[in-house]
C-alpha cells in the first residue's frame, strides 16, 4: 500500500538497524568500491554510510557496489548488485531533501509505477517506507534501469511526446496534495534578476559589464514580451495537470525506440501541460556543441523532431493540443531559455562549466533564431510525421 504523505513527520528519523549484512570479506571488498576516487566537485557516499542505509532493505547479499557519477554532482549515487537484482542508491541533494516533499513526490511515482508507467521502481525499506532517513540526510533506492540515451531519431522523439502525454493524462484527475513550486512561466522578478547579473558576471571589467548590461536588458524585455503574448493566447485557461518539470534527454532512457524509464521527478509541480511540453520540445530539439566552444553552438532547433514529439503527444493523450496551445509553444520556449539560465548563473557565475556571460550571449542568439520563425515552428509542429 502506498504510504500517505500525511503520515510522515519531519521530526521522525528512522533508526539504522544494528544488523549488518556485510559480514564476509567479499562483501566488505564489494563495498570498498564506494570510496573510489571521484572528481572533487562531486559529493560522494562513504562505504560505511552505504552499508548502514542498505541494512534497512531486503535486497539480498550484496556482491558489488560502484560509484555511479551521473546526474547532479550534489546527489551522489551508487550502483548496487545483489542476490535479488540491481539497484541504484541515491542520497538526495541539499535543498531537495525535504521529507514531506519527497513523500509527496513518491506518491506520484508510485501511482505511475502501479499503472505500469515506464519508470525506475522505488524499493521500499523493511519497515515499508519509500525512503530512509539517516540523521538529516535522505536516501532513495530504485531498481536499476540500464537503458540507452536519446539518439535524436524521429521515432524516439515521438515516444518522448507520447510518454509525456500519458503522464499528463494520468494526473489530470489527481486529488491529492502536490509539491509546492511553479514552472518558468510563473516566475516573477526576472527583470530584477537580470539587472543584477552584469555586476555578478563582470565585477572588475567595466567594458564587459556594459556589454552584458545591454544583453541582460534585452533578455528581460524579450521575457516580458513573450510572457504577454502567452497570456494573450489564453494561458490562464490552458489545461492544467501535474508536470514532470524537467523533461529532457538526460531524464529519459530507451530500449530500442521505446522508453523504458522516465527519471528524476524532483521538479514535479502543478501547471499547464503546454509549458511542460514546450520545455521538453526545446530540450529535445536544441543542438549543443563542444562545451569549450559555446560561441559556435548552432542557434537552430531540429525542426523534424518538433513534429515527431508533437505527434507523439497527441497520440498519447485523450485531449489533443488545441490551436492556441500550439501557438504558445515558441513563446514558452523563449521564456524557458531565459528563466532556466538565470538561477545557476546568478548563483555561480556559470552555466555548468560555461562562463555565464558567454552562455547568455548564446541564449540571446537562440531567441534571435526563434522569434522570426514563430509561425514556421507552429506549422512544423502541425505537420504530419
Amino acid at each position: 500500500m502506498r504510504r500517505s504523505a500525511g503520515t510522515w513527520s519531519t521530526s521522525r528519523s528512522p533508526s539504522i538497524g544494528s544488523r549488518n549484512r556485510f559480514r564476509t570479506s567479499s562483501e566488505r571488498a564489494a563495498m570498498a568500491a564506494v570510496v573510489m576516487v571521484q572528481p572533487q566537485e562531486r559529493a560522494r557516499l562513504g562505504g560505511h554510510e552505504v552499508r548502514e542505509v542498505l541494512d534497512r532493505y531486503d535486497i539480498g547479499k550484496v556482491s558489488e557496489a560502484r560509484v555511479f557519477d551521473r546526474g547532479s554532482s550534489k546527489s551522489p549515487k551508487v550502483r548496487i548488485r545483489s542476490l535479488n537484482g540491481e539497484y541504484l542508491l541515491k542520497r538526495c541533494a541539499p535543498g531537495q531533501d525535504d521529507p514531506v516533499r519527497i513523500a509527496l513526490r513518491h506518491d506520484f511515482q508510485l501511482s505511475l509505477q502501479e499503472d505500469g508507467y515506464p519508470s525506475a521502481a522505488i524499493i521500499r525499506s523493511r519497515d515499508g517506507e519509500s525512503f530512509v532517513q539517516r540523521g538529516s540526510r535522505i536516501y532513495e533506492l530504485f531498481e536499476f534501469v540500464g537503458g540507452r540515451r536519446f539518439n535524436r531519431s524521429p521515432l524516439q522523439a515521438r515516444q518522448a511526446g507520447y510518454e509525456m502525454a500519458r503522464m499528463h493524462d494520468h494526473f489530470r484527475s489527481w486529488s491529492g496534495a502536490v509539491p509546492s513550486g511553479s514552472g518558468f512561466h510563473a516566475k516573477t522578478g526576472v527583470a530584477d534578476a537580470m539587472q543584477q547579473l552584469p555586476v555578478r558576471l563582470c565585477p572588475d571589467d567595466p567594458h564587459r559589464r556594459r556589454g552584458m548590461t545591454t544583453i541582460c536588458k534585452s533578455l528581460a524585455a524579450l521575457f516580458e514580451d513573450a510572457h504577454a503574448r502567452i497570456e494573450a493566447l489564453g494561458h490562464s485557461d490552458a489545461i492544467r495537470t501535474v508536470l514532470h518539470g524537467d523533461w529532457h534527454p538526460g531524464n529519459v532512457l530507451y530500449d530500442g525506440n521505446d522508453i523504458c524509464a522516465v527519471l528524476d521527478f524532483d521538479s514535479i509541480h502543478h501547471g499547464s501541460r503546454v509549458a511542460d511540453l514546450a520545455n521538453g520540445l526545446l530540450q529535445f530539439t536544441m543542438q549543443i556543441g563542444d562545451l569549450d566552444d559555446v560561441d559556435h553552438w548552432p542557434d537552430s532547433l531540429e525542426l523534424p523532431l518538433l513534429a515527431s514529439i508533437r505527434a507523439g503527444y497527441d497520440e498519447g493523450t485523450f485531449e489533443p493540443l488545441e490551436e492556441n496551445e500550439m501557438a504558445m509553444i515558441p513563446w514558452l520556449m523563449i521564456e524557458a531559455l531565459i528563466v532556466e539560465s538565470i538561477a545557476p548563473i546568478a548563483a555561480r557565475g556559470r552555466f555548468g562549466s560555461i562562463p555565464g556571460d558567454r552562455f547568455l550571449r548564446h541564449i540571446e542568439r537562440q531567441i534571435g533564431w526563434i522569434r522570426p520563425r514563430v509561425d514556421e515552428l507552429v506549422a512544423q509542429m502541425g505537420a504530419s510525421s
